[in-house]
């Protein structure tokens, strides 16, 4: 099995864990896994066993694997960030993509020419955006950029769209907050916090971001809200890595306090409070994103 098969299915199973809010101790089948990513069951254990060896499972003596940590966006950067190569190729491809130096259909004879990297780096760079939705095959050989926020209108019209459509996510009838949830994703921000700017990586405050939009959505029981901010994070993903450079240490902090003071309304029960605090939280984003472009 190639290692890029294989980092995407660990991508895929973690992906899954924290989307369905596995709980620790929850069993982790290899044969359901299997039949849900469309692959063999050999793949599938060979990287059960990748993650208990790094502690995320652990193996039970004849009964498979159970969820030893949870799965948050930590987890998930951790174990992207695996391969160094692949890491900062992947990091050179969103920049130049971004600055207009790559075009949107692109080879990957014309990406090994540009960038002078190993076939092996680029395959997990590309296998890497692929998950994430920034690039995808084409039929034949190489490879489409997805649609993204690549001009300042569009990025000032999906703070607006953003704005709306998160709110009214709160504001449903059916909106119920998953407590664990809640506090798994309060303590990622936490630890995110204690972290010295110098350590905080891109794609880490990324993960912690998106997992925060797109959990509060997916608690309003409509999967049109939650495929709307999903939508929206995908487009976002450039654009939020280029300008990553330009935020302040004080703006990441004050980024983590929104939304653990959203949490705090949320999880008191307040949802007006909730709304007038993400409601705040995205206009000031807009604003100081206009501030410094």
């Amino acid at each position: 099995m190639s290692s890029g098969l294989h980092r995407e299915i660990i991508g895929d199973i973690l992906r899954l864990g924290r989307d369905e809010g596995w709980a620790v101790d929850a069993p982790v089948g290899e044969k359901p896994l299997a039949a849900r990513l469309g692959v063999s069951r050999t793949p599938v254990r060979r990287a059960l066993i990748d993650l208990s060896e790094r502690g995320i499972l652990r193996r039970v003596l004849g009964s498979g694997f159970k969820l030893n940590r949870p799965i948050d966006a930590a987890v998930i950067a951790e174990c992207s960030n695996d391969a160094a190569g692949g890491k900062e190729l992947y990091r050179k491809i969103l920049n130049d993509r971004a600055a207009g130096l790559i075009p949107l259909s692109v080879t990957e004879n014309a990406l090994l020419a540009h960038f002078g990297a190993s076939r092996g780096d680029l395959r997990r760079a590309l296998l890497r955006l692929s998950a994430e939705g920034i690039v995808q095959r084409q039929r034949g050989h190489g490879w489409q950029f997805s649609e993204s926020l690549d001009n300042p209108q569009a990025i000032i019209e999906s703070y607006a769209f953003r704005e709306a459509v998160e709110t009214a996510a709160l504001s449903q009838p059916d909106y119920r907050v998953d407590g664990a949830t809640l506090e798994r994703m309060r303590n990622a921000h936490e630890a995110l916090m204690r972290k010295p700017a110098s350590e905080i990586a891109p794609d880490m405050w990324f993960q912690v971001n998106a997992e925060f939009h797109e959990t509060l959505a997916s608690w309003s029981r409509n999967r049109f809200f939650l495929q709307a901010v999903k939508r929206q994070n995908a487009l976002r993903r450039m654009h939020q890595f280029v300008d990553f450079p330009q935020l302040t240490p004080e703006q990441i902090k004050q980024s983590c306090e929104d939304h653990l003071a959203i949490l705090d309304a949320l999880a008191a029960g307040d949802r007006p409070r909730a709304v007038a605090l993400l409601s705040a939280h995205l206009s000031q984003a807009a604003q100081d994103w206009h501030n410094q472009n």
